[in-house]
């Protein structure tokens, strides 16, 4: 497998199909895709996008700061999961936002998905909450100095 920076379009058909099904094309074009300072990150089997992630700054809805980066839009596709695809794209994501400055990356994660969260050091902040469309969630944020 290899990770590799990607541009905003290129994630769109994962999120489509992963995060969005039934949505409209609009769904998955989000807030900030295009800002320059947004880091697209896909994972590529045998030349095939199988996972992406998106990060940017941001600061976390819980003790804010201007080093803070949230990660958006994280999914692989059902045949490469429990594969170490979603570890691998996570962790690399986190080289490169360490190396940009970042203290903390935070994300809205799905309830489903806390296990994994959790495995890569992420903390639940708060309550579950309800996305629209999407389901269940919490805040998850990690210290990365």
């Amino acid at each position: 497998m290899e990770t590799q920076r990607i541009s905003a379009e290129a994630t769109r058909p994962i999120r489509r199909e992963v995060l969005k099904p039934g949505l409209p094309e609009s769904a998955v074009h989000l807030p900030g895709d295009d800002d320059p300072s947004t880091m697209h990150l896909g994972a590529f089997v045998d030349e095939a996008l199988v996972g992406i992630a998106t990060f940017f700054p941001d600061p976390a809805p819980v003790d804010g700061s201007d080093t803070d980066w949230r990660l958006r839009g994280m999914a692989t596709l059902e045949h490469v999961r429990n594969q170490g695809v979603g570890g691998r794209l996570l962790e690399e994501g986190v080289a490169r936002v360490q190396a940009a400055g970042a203290t903390r990356l935070w994300c809205n994660g799905r309830t489903r998905a806390r296990a994994f969260y959790e495995r890569h050091g992420f903390v639940v902040v708060g309550d579950e909450f309800e996305i629209p469309h999407s389901g269940p969630h919490f805040v998850f944020i990690r210290r990365l100095a």
